[in-house]
């Protein structure tokens, strides 16, 4: 009976354990939606007065994941000389994301704020830039 036990747990293993991998990619699109309900959590953390939720929100987006290999190349084919610019603005995302998440930890509203600021800024430079082609070629290649 416990073999039997055993043989059906692995037997189930060996079939879920790829559709939860092909359910858990991480694709742009997902990677998105999170920094989108991590940049909510931050401004939920400043209306509330709540610097451990701007923390935590701020280092989540400073910590996302990284873009999957065959996306970054289909980007890259798509914006040629323009990936360094594109690629700057997640540097700049990340980067102030770092500085939001000190400032929160230090208890300093103004400079968290300004960092958020920041950041919300250089997300619609990017957007307003890069968004419609960077969605376009995704989606053509899915």
């Amino acid at each position: 009976m416990l073999k039997k036990r055993a043989a059906l747990i692995a037997s189930l293993a060996i079939i879920v354990a790829p559709m939860t991998a092909a359910t858990d990619e991480i694709t742009l699109k997902a990677i998105m939606q999170e920094l989108r309900q991590n940049f909510l959590d931050v401004s939920d953390g400043f209306l509330l007065d709540d610097f451990d939720k701007v923390a935590e929100g701020a280092l989540a987006i400073a910590e996302h994941p990284r873009i999957p290999p065959e996306q970054v190349r289909r980007v890259a084919d798509e914006l040629g000389a323009e990936m360094p610019v594109f690629k700057n603005f997640d540097v700049q995302v990340h980067e102030l994301s770092l500085e939001m998440y000190k400032a929160a930890k230090e208890r300093d509203r103004d400079a968290a704020v300004a960092a958020y600021q920041g950041m919300v800024t250089a997300c619609f430079d990017c957007h307003s830039v890069y968004r419609e082609r960077v969605a376009a070629i995704l989606i053509e290649t899915r």
